[in-house]
């Protein structure tokens, strides 16, 4: 099979993480494959041809980009999220993180406009579809409550750890006072709950540190009240200097009131970092049988990050279960059964 990926999300937090761990784990010996994207992002991938393209997908402008002439020379094409190009006449696998847009309108969209070009642009991404591989039973569960009949191409794909991940040495670190959030700087992401936290522990025990993007704030909080005495807002680090920070924390606090997933709880869980997460479906499914911490409010996250806990090695189970050679093998099944039938 000729198989085109769109990669214009790599560098992005998030999105740009689950389509690196795709890209890293692709059988080069089994398919030929075509790369969307930023060629100098896309330079270690060696043996591929790459198809520049250094728009914008999140932009209108990005959803006009595609070259048509991909139509003529591939098989297939994988969208790693939900918004499918304009132009593709190629059946599409595309993967859906969540639907935060239909479960919390209010705090994920600016106004009626938003909210209406958004819905439109993922109802067009699961019925241009071929398959839709949802990283979670709970993400799954939401395109059955919202679309009961496109959800009939849905299945479970759980994400994994990158490479960079796998590869830390975690034994370099020496760890120390701080607890760390790390993810995008958004309402539904709970910072008010852990702000709220920190100021409950005892004056000088820890350092929080912020981890996030400064751009887009939409945290229901102005930017002074996520600084202060004993808290830092670093804004975005490279790979390495977050890897470093994971494995040095005391905590990764991961205060949700949403995910479709949330990877970073798997990552701390992969260094030997203590994790605490909020009592959630997600987090449940996911970290459920894994010695993550759960707390219901900012005071029982005070009193977590209070406690003691066992050290642990659960590097193999993570492994096991959250894959993304695993998560390819899952979704070229998918593109390979689709292709064949149709043929």
């Amino acid at each position: 099979m000729k198989i085109a990926i769109d990669c214009r999300y790599l560098g992005k937090s998030g999105i740009g993480r689950v389509c690196e761990g795709i890209l890293d784990h692709l059988d080069f010996g089994e398919n030929e494959y075509v790369l969307i994207g930023s060629a100098q992002k896309l330079e270690k991938y060696k043996g591929v041809r790459i198809v520049p393209d250094e728009s914008e997908p999140y932009s209108v402008k990005g959803l006009f980009t595609y070259d048509k002439r991909l139509n003529r020379s591939c098989d297939a094409l994988i969208v790693p999220n939900f918004l499918v190009p304009f132009g593709v006449k190629i059946p599409v696998f595309s993967v859906m993180h969540d639907l935060i847009f239909l479960d919390l309108p209010k705090i994920t969209t600016r106004g009626f406009a938003d909210r209406t070009i958004k819905k439109l642009l993922l109802k067009r991404g699961m019925t241009r579809s071929r398959r839709i591989a949802c990283v979670s039973e709970f993400t799954l569960s939401r395109c059955k409550h919202f679309y009961p009949k496109l959800s009939r191409k849905c299945y479970v794909n759980h994400i994994g750890l990158s490479s960079d991940v796998l590869n830390y040495d975690a034994s370099v670190c020496t760890k120390g006072n701080d607890i760390i959030f790390v993810g995008n700087v958004k309402e539904h992401k709970g910072l008010r709950t852990l702000v709220k936290a920190y100021r409950l522990l005892p004056q000088g025990k820890f350092r929080l540190k912020i981890i996030g993007e400064r751009e887009g704030f939409l945290t229901g909080m102005r930017e002074e009240e996520l600084t202060g005495e004993g808290i830092t807002f670093t804004g975005r680090l490279s790979d390495e200097a977050l890897l470093r920070e994971i494995a040095s924390a005391a905590f990764l606090v991961q205060p949700s009131l949403y995910e479709g997933f949330g990877l970073p709880p798997l990552e701390a869980l992969y260094l030997g970092t203590q994790p605490i997460v909020s009592e959630i479906p997600v987090f449940r499914e996911v970290y459920g049988e894994l010695p993550a911490v759960f707390f219901s409010d900012a005071e029982d996250l005070a009193a977590k990050l209070m406690a003691e806990y066992p050290p642990f090695d659960v590097r193999e189970e993570i492994r096991s279960k959250y894959s993304y050679a695993a998560f390819d093998e899952r979704l070229f099944a998918q593109i390979g059964q689709s292709l064949s039938f149709r043929r």
